[in-house]
């Protein structure tokens, strides 16, 4: 029989052992798998909690379902079924401008205007910054090399719409600096459709109506950000019973080490196990330390990756102690108004079932790149602070009845300048190393449904290497 180890339990760990089973099975390979993880749960960055009829969302609180790898694996796992979609009366987007929340103009696509007026009439931009912006119009194509998207968004709709809403978008999604994130591995549907249409708003324009017309003639399945009835958890419980006896809980890999026959042999503090193939789907930074004795080399450049952290503070209020609508699923924060929070949801209004009757939950973020010394607050600080700046944009009149804060140290991969080619060294020194893979969210997408499908496709490969 072979022998697998998955190392990391967080959801590129659980789907790669989820899929090694699966395939298995398919194939009718013998096959032992076990999954370590240092912690005494299961699930990484997702955690659900249910307190006082909130359901609360301490990491990631939906996932996107434009790409197809989650979507497949809930059916698997038979729990399609609860998969919600957001809000349809809440979808609107504020940018706060001048300490007051200001809507998103309509067809905007990210960073990007995909229709003309509504742009124009907004009051987020100044005429010279729109007339900059829609300069992209008739600008050339431009840039070369790996781009950042700092200087994309410069060079094609100017610095205002950089500043107002590329930056305070990106840290909320990537929790780094535009100006030294990769735009071909962050955003690399801007480059190829400034590539494709020259122009960035003609490409997001014909894409527009392009998607709107197999919509139209397919139907939506859901929402793009989608979650579950029961909160993130469910897709983790889900794969944790599936699992069963291939979980290893509260058993933390110190070593991996190359071993005689092609065997690889992983240390932890129970003492050690020999495998066929080892796949490790926790940090980079930590895949390094574990491979220093098998690679020094390899080490170093994992090691070499960048983090940032983020806290969320979860909110809770009366309704009636809110004057603002919050008709949307929340706003973003530019660095320039100095807040110390990058953004905030609305998490009762983007979501079912997140709050009682006649209450709502709030979640803001701070952290990142541009907001390490409020990250490092204390707790109690970080709530009475985050609770004067939202009560001052929202009009909240009254204390929470409900806070919580959870803390996510050097937990954001950031995807810098260099970082495709950063991954193509680290796969030209794994085919060196036959039966060692990566997986996890500091490689090719951060995201669940880039984690899930880079760890199924990590799964895939091992069964074909064992199986020769």
């Amino acid at each position: 029989m072979s022998r697998v180890a998955v190392v990391g339990g967080g959801i590129s760990g659980l789907a790669c052992a989820h899929r090694l089973q699966e395939l298995a099975a398919a194939r009718r390979l013998p096959l032992e798998v076990r999954l370590y993880e240092a912690a005494d749960r299961f699930g990484g960055n997702i955690r659900t909690e249910s307190r006082g009829g909130f359901l609360l969302e301490n990491g990631p609180d939906a996932f996107l379902t434009d790409k197809p790898a989650i979507l497949d694996l809930c059916g698997r796992l038979g729990i399609s079924d609860r998969i919600i979609g957001t809000n349809p009366h809440y979808r609107k987007t504020f940018v706060v401008r001048n300490r007051r929340l200001v809507p998103l103009p309509a067809g905007f696509y990210l960073v990007a205007p995909t229709d003309v007026w509504p742009f124009l009439a907004t009051p987020l931009f100044s005429w010279k910054g729109k007339l900059r912006a829609l300069a992209d119009l008739v600008l050339p194509r431009g840039g070369s090399g790996d781009e950042s998207i700092g200087a994309f968004l410069r060079r094609r709709l100017g610095v205002e719409v950089l500043e107002r809403v590329g930056q305070p978008m990106l840290s909320g999604v990537y929790a780094g600096d535009p100006d030294a994130l990769s735009l071909a591995v962050t955003m690399p549907r801007f480059k190829e459709l400034e590539e494709r249409h020259r122009s960035l708003i003609l490409g997001l324009m014909r894409s527009s109506r392009r998607e709107r017309s197999l919509k139209a003639a397919k139907g939506p399945r859901y929402a793009l950000f989608s979650s579950f009835q029961g909160g993130m958890d469910t897709l983790v419980n889900a794969l944790v019973a599936d699992l069963g006896g291939s979980l290893v809980p509260g058993e933390a890999v110190r070593g991996v080490r190359a071993e005689a026959g092609g065997k690889w042999r992983i240390e932890t503090d129970g003492g050690g196990a020999l495998f066929d193939a080892v796949c490790l789907t926790a940090s980079a930074r930590s895949a390094g330390a574990m491979l220093e004795r098998v690679s020094p080399a390899l080490s170093a450049k994992l090691r070499a990756q960048s983090y940032a952290s983020v806290a969320t503070v979860n909110l809770a209020y009366p309704e009636s102690a809110i004057r603002h609508r919050m008709d949307g699923f929340g706003f973003v924060a530019p660095a320039s108004e100095k807040l110390s929070f990058t953004a905030c949801t609305f998490v009762s209004r983007k979501f079912p079932g997140r709050a009682p009757d006649r209450h709502v939950l709030l979640r803001a973020f701070a952290g990142g790149v541009f907001g390490m010394s409020f990250y490092d607050l204390p707790d109690k600080a970080l709530v009475s602070r985050a609770h004067d700046e939202l009560a001052a944009l929202l009009g909240i009149h009254s204390g929470p009845i409900l806070a919580s804060v959870s803390r996510y140290a050097e937990k954001m991969p950031q995807y810098t300048v260099g970082h495709a080619a950063w991954v193509s060294s680290l796969e030209e020194d794994l085919r060196r190393l036959p039966g060692l893979y990566l997986a996890g969210s500091s490689y090719k997408g951060a995201g669940i449904p880039d984690c899930v499908s880079a760890a199924e496709s990590a799964a895939e490969s091992i069964l074909d290497f064992i199986s020769r």
